[in-house]
């Protein structure tokens, strides 16, 4: 099986591409990864890092082409910085990472809930199905119990 050609740092050109910066859309090593974060402009950018990285990936506001930086509770939607000042001023927003992360969580219990919810329903059905399968059992058994008997007695008649 074919494998991707590993990424280089884009500031250095020497180091593995490690850290993909989603404001500014490139990778970074880590030593350079630092020096970015430590630029004034750039201290509160997030990044991406290992198997999570996939740039094609990467989702843009569809009016102006830029990258989601919030997430607006209010609209229960990712927005980009020209929409947070437009269109979300007075909405409530949070940081789009933080937001991912929490709605992640709410989600993983939300299917936790259901998938067990959902086992406990199957678990009744099965025990409820095998309380009215017993009395079947029970029938069956007796009149095969009944069938031997008249043929082990006709068995033994003509011995």
């Amino acid at each position: 099986m074919a494998q991707a050609p590993a990424s280089t740092c884009e500031i250095c050109t020497g180091g593995p591409g490690e850290h993909y910066c989603q404001q500014c859309d490139q990778l970074f090593c880590g030593s350079c990864k630092l020096s970015h974060l430590r630029t004034k402009s750039c201290k509160n950018h997030t990044f991406v890092s290992g198997r999570d990285i996939n740039q094609e990936k990467k989702l843009l506001c569809t009016e102006h082409k830029e990258c989601f930086l919030f997430y607006c509770q209010d609209c229960d939607t990712p927005v980009c910085k020209i929409c947070s000042v437009d269109k979300h001023s007075r909405h409530l927003m949070t940081d789009l990472t933080k937001s991912t992360v929490k709605l992640r969580s709410e989600l993983a219990k939300d299917i936790e809930l259901k998938v067990t919810t959902n086992v406990n329903k199957i678990e009744n059905y099965t025990k409820g199905y095998r309380e009215e399968v017993k009395p079947v059992i029970k029938t069956i058994a007796e009149e095969g119990n009944y069938w031997k008997k008249i043929i082990d007695k006709k068995v033994d008649d003509f011995v």
